[in-house]
């Protein structure tokens, strides 16, 4: 890998840190999309450009997530009587979530990543904010937890970043308070990452040999990525003490907004649809000249 390669991996890894730490947010949203086009650089094959990203990003949340779930048990806020419940919920999900990303062509996960990423920058232009209604723990039953558990550890599977965005708000459903909420959803990504990545590595089928990778995992961009997310995370918390909270989660909404119009304008459903409208407009111009 050449030094300017190393060099964006490591920016990447820097940036996604300061995200998380600055605005609470997991910064798989910012690996996954960063490394697809980074991987562009480095030549890795456009068959498996989102499969390596996803099972990329997996893995480094196994550095992340382990710190980020040591820190908020330290300070009492992991639920861990939830965890039980939903753990092997999640260990499920993912599971099958990695079989059905395997399956499915790079340009369809491109396209489910883009619309997953204009869903949440609405989310938050929107400021939506679920409150939690009481003062005790009030999580639903086994079988209904588990559930809950299966579609966050499903839908991070797929994507391959962590589960918070199904995570928080079903947590703050149970009456947990956000700190609690979040703290608890934290613990969640652990074993996301832990089960995630031996799915990709394990379950890739990847038929298409790349350099440096074990499955869909590139471990040259893991340690470079990882270490330097690690650093970039609390010094983004200690930013967000300065910098004003509303005004970056803003920047951030373009941000997302602008990366999810990237990825879909590259798709193919994307191109059809361009397509059938210039084709549309042709006929509908012919006719009316006519």
């Amino acid at each position: 890998m050449d030094p300017l390669s190393v060099g964006l991996f490591a920016g990447l890894g820097i940036t996604a840190g300061l995200l998380a730490g600055l605005l609470g947010i997991g910064g798989g949203m910012v690996i996954v999309p960063g490394l697809f086009y980074l991987f562009h650089l480095v030549q890795i094959p456009d068959e498996a450009l989102m499969h390596l990203a996803a099972g990329t990003s997996t893995c480094i949340m196994i550095c992340t997530a382990a710190s980020s779930t040591w820190s908020h048990h330290t300070k009492g806020h992991v639920h861990w009587s939830i965890f039980k419940k939903i753990i092997a919920g999640i260990a499920v999900g993912v599971v099958s979530g990695n079989l059905l990303a395997n399956h499915l062509d790079s340009s369809w996960l491109e396209l489910v990543f883009g619309i997953f990423l204009l869903v949440v920058s609405l989310k938050i232009f929107l400021d939506v904010k679920p409150e939690p209604q009481g003062e005790e723990e009030n999580a639903p039953g086994l079988p209904a937890t588990s559930a809950i558990g299966m579609a966050i550890g499903f839908k991070s599977g797929i994507l391959g970043i962590g589960g918070g965005a199904l995570s928080v708000p079903f947590l703050l459903y149970c009456d947990l308070p956000m700190k609690h909420a979040t703290g608890t959803s934290a613990s969640f990504t652990l074993p996301i990452a832990l089960v995630g990545t031996a799915s990709f590595i394990l379950l890739s089928g990847s038929h298409t040999v790349i350099p440096g990778a074990t499955g869909y995992v590139y471990w040259p961009a893991v340690f470079l990525v990882a270490p330097f997310s690690m650093l970039g995370a609390p010094l983004g918390a200690k930013l967000s003490q300065i910098v004003p909270g509303e005004r970056l989660r803003t920047v951030f909404a373009l941000f997302l907004l602008s990366v999810s119009f990237k990825m879909l304008s590259g798709t193919a459903l994307f191109a059809g649809g361009m397509t059938a409208l210039n084709t549309f407009q042709q006929q509908f111009l012919g006719s009316g000249v006519s």
